[in-house]
């Protein structure tokens, strides 16, 4: 059974070959270069909008609060993807667009955070402040069109009850009582037609990153520093082993042939 190699022997047999340890780390820290020389560049850009609560939007028991996780999932919906498409240049889709982006929510905010990534730095703040706007305006404009609907639906149900008030005989308890509820759907009415449509602010405009995303030469001629010790200290070892056993073979027929000439022919 072969006696195990200790400590010292394995730096001995790393140090015999130690040209085979440089030239394989001078390889990894050439590759490592190389490949931090391909690797590809991206850029993240950040655009931050608050999002204020819209009544007729709201949901729960108050109006003041608004469900950001679903906010979050509006941000990237079609209507708002593609209104940002729209303000942008006709070269961008929709799909580029959503595959770019990501929205996060500060914790106990009402702040949505868009990142854009791109291969561009002004691209990505283009899109993400495209993006933020698109969500504000679409915002503002559900808002609009819920209130449209509900005026509409409004308006009929005061007409229908006019007429009704208007059919009745006069100082009875009947037409009192529609009149009471003429008055309820007036006061509706105005409170409807006032109702806010600030959808909130970007308050934080996206702007071109100076870095990009790559790691730093550094963080790859490490990584390779660290192979090429790794993978050149195997060699190094393997190859003083193969050169060990070659010498122990030539060491072992040199002195079978001194043998062989030492004794005396009978």
């Amino acid at each position: 059974m072969p006696t195990p190699l200790s400590v010292d022997d394995l730096f001995r047999a790393v140090a015999r070959s130690w040209g085979v340890l440089v030239g394989t780390l001078v390889l990894c820290l050439v590759a490592a270069l190389g490949v931090w020389i391909v690797f590809p560049q991206t850029y993240t850009a950040e655009a931050q909008h608050t999002v204020e609560p819209i009544s007729v939007l709201s949901t729960g028991s108050t109006f003041n609060t608004v469900n950001m996780d679903t906010e979050a999932v509006v941000a990237t919906s079609t209507s708002v993807v593609a209104r940002a498409a729209e303000a942008l240049d006709g070269d961008t889709s929709t799909t580029q667009l959503r595959a770019s982006v990501r929205i996060t929510v500060p914790r106990g905010s009402q702040v949505l955070v868009f990142s854009v990534t791109t291969d561009n730095a002004q691209k990505s703040a283009d899109w993400a402040n495209a993006l933020a706007t698109a969500y504000g305006e679409q915002r503002s404009a559900t808002a609009r069109a819920v209130v449209d609907d509900l005026a509409t639906d409004l308006d009929k149900a005061i007409k229908d009850l006019q007429a009704v008030y208007q059919a009745q005989p006069e100082n009875s308890a009947e037409r009192a009582a529609t009149q009471l509820k003429l008055q309820a759907l007036l006061d509706q009415q105005a409170r409807l037609t006032s109702t806010p449509f600030f959808a909130g602010l970007l308050v934080t405009p996206a702007a071109p990153p100076v870095e990009s995303n790559r790691p730093g030469l550094a963080v790859f001629l490490a990584a390779g520093l660290v192979l090429g010790l790794l993978a050149g200290s195997v060699a190094a070892l393997a190859t003083s082993r193969v050169r060990g056993a070659h010498t122990g073979r030539r060491w072992r027929s040199a002195s079978v042939t001194s043998r062989r000439h030492r004794t005396p022919t009978p």
